[in-house]
């Protein structure tokens, strides 16, 4: 029979069934995917320049060589194995039986084994230079969201192509290849690519690849075409062009563009002072290549604002699109959300509407921010024709977006500006499905690092390779802390490379005692500069340390009494909920905050404690109020209490909490603050229990025994807090390359156990990260979905449950009140995350299987894992989980949840 390429299907799942043609042909695909990258590439200046510089080319050479590799990302598909997934219109020039095409098949790989087979199948320029072009073909076939895997059983020799694909399909495939290639003619006279370039380029394109293919795949924008519109091919490319200028347009992925001159008082208020960091960021020269800038700067001293300008000046100047914040918790996400609705605004052009959004799917998601058009394909099925079973291969493109944007933490990645948790940026460095999305939505936005102290070795390594992926393909970044200890700063300064052999510091003061800081880092140059102190906020801070947390229950009601606003700082979420019934108990009025809530009642927790406790609350709404917290207080909020007790924590955590103590001037006020902090004595001869005795739970929270006596030990000799003076000492006594010497003997063994468990956790997370010079490869990585991402190291990792209650007969979400026209949302709301030891099954009452089955039915597959928990009037639920006390059994492990208390495991 005739060979005929456009008798070859590309998608067949239409949304009409009923009307129109049933498939649409893989050549027309193709070519809409490659329509796309060129309205991406002519509509997006911003991010064409930025991969054409990635690959060393001039935008005439590059864009050929783009549209072409994008036409190609589905070559694998012209194989019969996977024609063979619809019988029905399996091409008959193969002349054999669909059904008798056995096993699964993955397109991306297939085509993959095209170009590993013979370099020259594809027709790209320069093809001595092989190696140059293996990621960039890796990252047009891994559209699907991860690199393709050549260790999977596909056969790679061209006798293996010839039974994957048949000789008719290889036929047609090279057919194509000649059809591509005259259509978007790339030069032979491209100038040879550098392998450093086409590897950094990859990670670029495969980001691109996957945009391309998900708005290509959409049939609002492209409907199904019969083969005969395929005729007059130049003709279709016109078409095809048309409709993909319209739909990128009305995806919402093209940046708003930056706004004319920024003043602080649209940052701060009408009429404010800039602070001396901020007249910094307003005046500091901007570097000409991609910069990191470092900031170190008090609590509450305008950090945040001082970054907005650095982040507004960069747009301004053509070298960013916009910006996204990452910051340690959701709570602090959800804080900077709310500051950045209201200044974002001012950083773009009046005549545009950015787009903002929360990264880990917070209800306040800006309405306008996504089309609802790109969820229309939410019930599309799979291609699981003869053979070949469901997988993710088989996901068609619109399914997979809708899944992916149904989860909201990825959407601030392709807003102009989003907050969130620095866990999904990070997930940007990490082998995960779609990682590229994140990275293609970094690399043209300002990455904001807030408290870049805050985190343990494994998640420092994953941030410093974040920012060797910012610096690589072109973007800038910013770092903001109160308290960063110098060996980090360093390693964050190092990590920003953005050309090999940059020249060491020309001013080195991170060492001493100069504070505040600014720093600068880029292409041949790193710049150290003292900032003058804010006027007005120099204060020594008295601290007093209190042997026993029974002890501090009597100095928070004295304080309460008086009529104060009161915080309690607890290390551990069950010593919280402890603190806060007895607090109860004893009649005061208290709230308890932790991050052991359902994403709902989080949400209004949160809002409640922002308006007791915020900069605008007023004397009487705080007057004898108790607010019991875990560690989601101590960073990037801004509460203000009259009275403060913390249990003992690392030194710059406690400067932290310490930074929410008498934060703002009220003239209700009398006397002076003082920082409260419950530690056991600092004793020369303090042994292995010296902080377990007093804290045996959180003695898991800080493992490192050793830093907290040293904390303990420089507070009670200083017995104040002075700021900003005296805050670099502070961190370094604790931190410094000579604490060692310091620390008892009896907590030497932990003090070294813990620095080395630091390199092996910096040895891990140096593992588990991409390599930007490997480019967009496969490599053994564990490409895995998000929700087993080890974006943190923990021995019992978080587990996110699901909960749930009946109602006349039904499953529901326990949120659903809180958005009942979006079921989706309302169970992204009733999320909640708990740390707990052995893996979980779900234990669902028999009567109530059939109804827990159809609420699961139109979860997302990235959810398919979250245990749903059902609970009954009381706010009793179960959940099975292994135990790992060495018993082959399996237990039933109940737990409680209210909204009050939060999620509560037994004893």
């Amino acid at each position: 029979m005739e060979l005929d390429i456009f008798r070859f299907w590309g998608k067949a799942r239409p949304l009409h069934p009923d009307s129109g043609p049933q498939w649409h042909p893989l050549v027309l695909h193709c070519l809409d995917v490659a329509a796309v990258g060129n309205a991406l590439l002519a509509q997006h200046s911003g991010l064409a320049g930025r991969l054409c510089g990635l690959l060393g080319l001039a935008r005439d050479e590059a864009t050929p060589v783009i549209l072409h590799l994008l036409a190609l990302h589905d070559i694998g598909k012209f194989a019969r194995r996977f024609q063979a997934k619809a019988p029905d219109l399996y091409p008959g020039c193969f002349e054999d039986d669909p059904h008798r095409v056995a096993g699964g098949y993955d397109h991306g790989v297939g085509g993959w084994r095209l170009f590993d087979c013979d370099d020259g199948f594809f027709r790209l320029p320069n093809t001595v230079r092989r190696g140059a072009w293996r990621p960039l073909v890796s990252a047009v076939a891994g559209h699907h969201g991860s690199p393709p895997n050549p260790d999977t059983t596909y056969r790679s020799t061209r006798a293996g192509l010839r039974r994957d694909f048949g000789k008719r399909g290889m036929d047609a495939a090279s057919e194509f290849v000649g059809l591509a290639h005259k259509l978007f003619s790339p030069s032979p006279e491209l100038p040879p690519i550098e392998p450093d370039c086409a590897h950094r380029a990859s990670f670029a394109l495969a980001g691109l690849a996957v945009v391309a293919d998900w708005i290509g795949s959409n049939q609002k924008w492209f409907p199904y075409r019969a083969p005969a519109d395929g005729g007059d091919i130049d003709a279709y490319w016109s078409r095809a062009r048309q409709q993909a200028e319209h739909a990128v347009a009305e995806a919402g992925i093209l940046p708003a563009g930056s706004g004319g001159r920024l003043g602080y008082d649209s940052l701060i208020e009408k009429g404010a002072t800039p602070s001396p960091m901020q007249e910094w960021a307003r005046s500091v020269e901007l570097p000409d290549s991609p910069a990191l800038f470092v900031i170190e700067d008090e609590t509450g001293s305008g950090k945040t604002e001082a970054a907005l300008m650095l982040a507004h000046r960069l747009m301004a100047a053509g070298r960013a699109d916009g910006l996204y914040v990452a910051l340690p918790t959701m709570a602090t996400a959800n804080a900077m959300f709310g500051r950045l609705g209201k200044a974002h605004r001012q950083l773009f052009a009046a005549d545009t509407t950015p787009s903002i959004a929360l990264a880990h799917g917070a209800r306040d998601m800006h309405e306008g921010f996504r089309s609802a058009v790109l969820r229309g394909g939410r019930a599309e099925a799979g291609y699981s024709g003869a053979g070949g079973g469901f997988d993710d291969a088989d996901t068609t493109a619109s399914a997979a977006c809708a899944a992916w944007i149904a989860d909201d933490r990825r959407l601030a990645f392709l807003a102009d500006a989003g907050a969130g948790t620095v866990d999904q940026a990070l997930l940007a460095v990490l082998p995960n499905r779609h990682q590229s999305l994140r990275l293609l939505g970094l690399m043209r936005r300002v990455l904001i690092l807030d408290e870049v102290h805050a985190y343990d070795a494994y998640m420092q390594r994953e941030i410093e390779a974040l920012l060797e992926f910012q610096a690589g393909l072109g973007g800038s970044a910013i770092l903001l802390s109160a308290t960063l200890p110098a060996t980090i700063r360093r390693r964050l300064l190092d990590a920003f490379q953005v050309e090999p052999g940059l020249p060491a510091a020309s001013e080195t003061v991170e060492d001493g005692a100069e504070y505040p800081l600014a720093g600068v880092r880029a292409a041949g140059c790193r710049r150290t500069t003292a900032v003058a102190a804010r006027p007005g906020r120099a204060r020594a801070l008295p601290v007093r340390l209190l042997r026993a947390p029974g002890e501090v229950l009597d100095e928070v009601e004295s304080a309460a009494r008086a009529g104060k606003a009161v915080v309690y700082i607890r290390n551990a979420v069950d010593d919280a909920i402890e603190a806060y019934e007895a607090l109860k108990a004893r009649g005061l009025d208290a709230c308890l905050f932790h991050a052991r809530f359902a994403l709902a009642d989080r949400l209004k927790i949160e809002k409640q404690v922002a308006a007791t406790f915020g900069k605008a609350s007023e004397a009487r709404e705080r007057a004898g109020k108790v607010l019991v917290a875990t560690q989601v207080v101590e960073q990037s909020l801004d509460l203000d209490f009259d009275a403060m007790a913390t249990d003992l924590a690392p030194v710059d955590l406690t400067i932290q909490r310490a930074g929410r103590l008498w934060r703002h001037c009220r003239p209700e006020r009398r006397g002076q603050p003082e920082l409260l902090v419950v530690a056991p004595e600092p004793v020369r001869d303090a042994g292995e229990s010296w902080f377990k005795s007093v804290f045996p739970r959180a003695a898991w929270v800080y493992p490192d025994h050793a830093r907290l006596w040293l904390t303990a030990r420089k507070l009670e000799d200083k017995g104040e807090i002075e700021s900003p003076g005296g805050l670099r000492a502070l961190v370094e006594a604790v931190y410094g390359d000579d604490a060692d010497a310091r620390v008892p003997e009896g907590l030497k063994e932990r003090y070294f156990d813990a620095d080395g468990r630091a390199g092996a956790d910096r040895g891990i997370a140096n593992t588990n990260t991409l390599k930007l010079a490997s480019g967009y490869v496969y490599d053994g990585g564990a490409w895995d979905r998000d929700v087993r991402t080890p974006t943190r190291l923990d021995a019992d990792p978080a587990v996110t449950l699901r909960l749930a209650r009946i109602r006349s007969g039904r499953v529901v979400p326990w949120a659903e009140d809180a958005d009942s026209g979006l079921p989706w949302r309302a169970w992204r709301l009733s999320e909640v995350s708990a740390r707990i030891r052995g893996p979980l099954s779900e234990v669902i009452p028999p009567e109530h299987a059939d109804a827990a089955r159809a609420a699961k039915a139109d979860w997302p597959r990235l959810n398919d894992d979250k245990p749903l928990v059902l609970l009954d009037d009381m706010g009793n639920g179960a959940v099975m989980a292994s135990e790992n006390s060495g018993s082959p059994g399996r237990i039933e492990r109940c737990l409680q949840y209210s909204c009050i208390t939060g999620l509560r495991w037994p004893r």
